[in-house]
């Protein structure tokens, strides 16, 4: 599962789509059942029933209407000649194979969906199925708004979708438990989807002769290195090797990149459990805070010394991009993902560009730990009140994860992304979900298939990415730069973060629920008053003291109470 997080790149595979999503249903009963009703009491689990009691596939007959909402992620797919939004493979094969018809009850741009969301929340008029994020779904949930889908999902989810709501993935079914109910079961990914790691500019790592830096002096050597002898002719005066940004922050930027501060030990957004066997702050807690300062004064020599750009506090992502496109950047914290964007860029100014990921250098002397969450969920599937077929949204994914994801059905590419001109139509539909293992699953399978020579075993979409991996491999086919530092063996980011894994060399999040109340009033506050210190400090605008202040400040507002919640969650979890 290919996620994208930022923006367009050629051919990016499954990306994750955070819009909401909504339908509503009317029509006849299903052909052979009833419609789901809830009942009271302890729920029935699918590890009791491990296979599904109703045909997970019943075909409405009469054909029943689902009305629902759609956000785009623009740019990222397209309709061929004659298709649209309201007619196109989606649409054709559901009324096919299930009897289900969906009409659009709005459509707006990803960047509206939460504005959307909000006013159809206040105006009462719900569809009946939403892809929700957590926080959208307390709010149904405490309105009284969420029908409950236990039995639907016991009754009618297929093995396929069941191996991906229990086990490690298990969070996904019990982020909409309430009470020993479900009202609903999450989209997500794994973490080595969101994991992070540090990319070089290798073709002029090898210009220079340079290896890969394990430590902190040796990244500074490399950087002095990029900065005074740059390949493309630069002058040290207008080279800057880390490329960081202090502009449009996001909740989940921290001026440097998550990747930056696992080299310290600091772990942003997540909740850890510290030496004394509590949970604490990934960068404020207790034992954190003097490895996220120390981390800060290390970005602040990084400035003084011009590996940072001087006017980086008002640089947006757009501009940091460009700096990475002209050579000026060749050292890039970032996601995974990165080979899909933004590094793409670099080879579309130079053909002979490539990026080498390779794991954050450690800069104490613990060694380097990533951080993040087990599973990642992305959104929750819910029926609203009025729904009078709830299993119809668990039969609805069960065909897209067989369209998109099961290597035994799975019609890649047709349904998800087309290999020639990487059109993403998988986000034409309008309540996508995954197998959160699915790029995981591929990296082991490339990895297979590379040791024994034989790539014919895989399945359709594992095969696109390894044979457009190996385009560009032997004949240097820029579109299959992507796959080729994604999912293979070596020099993958994919590979850099399983061993990782392997190796339980990850702090995961301790706080699975959804944040309470205080955290979605107060979190925002003391977010803001950090980006605004982390930047001054580094640039030197502030002393470094600051950051104390600023701690200070977190305890007050936030840390001390949010610290208290998460702790008696723990204990009564």
């Amino acid at each position: 599962m290919k996620i994208h997080m930022k923006n367009n790149a050629s051919l990016i595979l499954f990306v994750l789509f955070f819009g909401l999503t909504l339908s509503g249903c009317s029509g006849k009963e299903d052909s052979g059942s009833a419609p789901a009703v809830s009942t009271a009491g302890p729920a029935r689990t699918l590890t009791e029933v491990p296979h599904p009691t109703k045909d997970p596939y019943g075909k409405y007959d009469p054909p029943i209407t689902v009305k629902v909402v759609h956000t785009f992620n623009d740019g990222a797919f397209w309709f061929p000649p004659g298709d649209s939004i309201d007619s196109n493979i989606y649409t054709r094969r559901y009324e096919r194979d299930l009897g289900i018809k969906y009409e659009f009850l709005w459509t707006s741009p990803g960047a509206q969906a939460a504005e959307k969301f909000n006013l159809m929340l206040s105006s009462g008029d719900l569809p009946d199925f939403l892809l929700v994020t957590k926080q959208q779904f307390e709010q149904l949930y405490s309105a009284g708004q969420l029908q409950d889908m236990t039995d639907a999902i016991i009754d009618y989810a297929n093995d396929y979708l069941r191996e991906h709501l229990t086990g490690e993935y298990q969070e996904l079914l019990d982020c909409a438990a309430r009470d020993g109910r479900y009202y609903g079961f999450g989209a997500g990914n794994a973490f080595i989807d969101i994991a992070n790691v540090a990319w070089l500019r290798k073709d002029y790592m090898d210009a220079l002769g340079l290896s890969e830096p394990k430590t902190i002096d040796e990244l500074e050597s490399f950087m002095r290195a990029m900065k005074n002898n740059n390949p493309a002719g630069l002058p040290p005066t207008d080279t800057f090797p880390l490329a960081v940004r202090g502009s449009d922050q996001g909740a989940w930027d921290f001026v440097m990149n998550w990747a930056y501060y696992w080299m310290f030990n600091s772990y942003p957004g997540i909740w850890y459990k510290n030496s004394k066997d509590e949970i604490e702050h990934g960068m404020f807690g207790a034992e954190s805070r003097a490895r996220t300062r120390t981390a800060l004064a290390k970005a602040h020599e990084f400035y003084q010394k011009g590996y940072i750009s001087p006017s980086f506090s008002t640089e947006t992502f757009d501009l940091m991009v460009e700096n990475l496109a002209q050579g000026r950047a060749t050292v890039y914290f970032g996601d995974v993902w990165g080979s899909w964007w933004p590094l793409p860029v670099t080879l579309d100014i130079d053909p002979n560009a490539d990026w080498l990921p390779v794991a954050p250098p450690q800069a104490g002397s613990e060694p380097v730990r990533m951080g993040g969450n087990r599973v990642n969920v992305t959104g929750i599937l819910v029926t609203t009140k009025r729904s009078k077929y709830p299993e119809a949204l668990v039969k609805m994914s069960n065909l897209f994860l067989d369209l998109n994801d099961d290597p035994a059905k799975m019609e890649f590419n047709v349904y998800n992304t087309d290999p020639v001109d990487a059109n993403q139509i998988f986000l034409a539909y309008p309540l996508v979900i995954h197998n959160p293992a699915f790029n995981i699953d591929a990296l082991h399978d490339i990895t297979e298939a590379q040791n024994s020579g034989d790539s014919s075993n895989l399945c359709e979409a594992f095969r696109s990415f390894y044979d457009t991996a190996m385009a560009y491999e032997k004949n240097k086919d820029k579109a299959g730069w992507p796959a080729y530092r994604s999912y293979l063996k070596d020099g993958t980011s994919l590979a850099v973060t399983d061993k990782f894994i392997q190796s339980n060399m990850v702090v995961y999040n301790e706080y699975t629920k959804e944040p309470t109340l205080f955290m979605l009033e107060n979190e925002p506050t003391v977010k803001k008053l950090f980006d605004a210190m982390a930047a001054g400090v580094i640039s030197g605008a502030l002393d470094i003291g600051e950051y104390d202040k600023f701690i200070s400040q977190w305890d007050s507002i936030y840390g001390n109470t949010a610290t208290k919640e998460v702790n008696d969650w723990y204990k009564n979890k």
